[in-house]
């Protein structure tokens, strides 16, 4: 159940304990796991691999694009997926910022990316949850946000006027 398993996203996220300020990219053999994971997907996404995707997916995987769609479970993920990579022109994904971490059999990756198709170009950032099962890293979530919906900065947004105390 997506709720459920959302839910659950928010019980771990209110748990973790703060990462260390500097802590390097990959610091261990699980982290360079993930690492290797996030490329080998960047590799299959650009190749238009359907089958490493579907080979990687679980049942209840969810995909969350970047104009806000959600689509959950694997089957659709894949119809996704499957209409994205027979698009012309092809996409090609670069990424930069990799970061990831782990907790257990539970990982997470973060980066910022370019999407090119022909002359449109577009940046985002996609935030992975991974999930270690059946001998490997399946993402679990995968969320993509543009980065045209930042928020604009404090300096630019107009003071509210607070009363002031009697």
């Amino acid at each position: 159940m997506p709720s459920l398993f959302l839910q659950g996203l928010l019980f771990v996220a209110a748990i973790q304990s703060p990462a260390p300020a500097a802590a390097p990219v990959a610091t261990s053999p699980a982290a360079d796991e993930l690492s290797a994971e996030v490329q080998r997907a960047v590799t299959a996404y650009n190749a238009r691999d359907l089958k490493y995707y579907e080979s990687v997916l679980d049942p209840k995987s969810v995909y969350i694009a970047e104009d806000g769609a959600v689509i959950s479970g694997r089957e659709r993920v894949l119809r996704t997926f499957g209409r994205i990579f027979s698009a012309e022109p092809p996409r090609r994904i670069e990424i930069a910022e990799l970061s990831v971490d782990r907790r257990g059999d539970t990982g997470w990756a973060t980066f910022r990316w370019t999407l090119t198709a022909g002359t449109d170009v577009r940046q985002g950032v996609t935030s992975v949850l991974y999930v270690r099962a059946d001998g490997g890293w399946r993402p679990m979530l995968i969320q993509n946000t543009l980065r045209a919906h930042a928020m604009r900065p404090a300096a630019a947004v107009s003071p509210v006027p607070v009363p002031s105390p009697r």
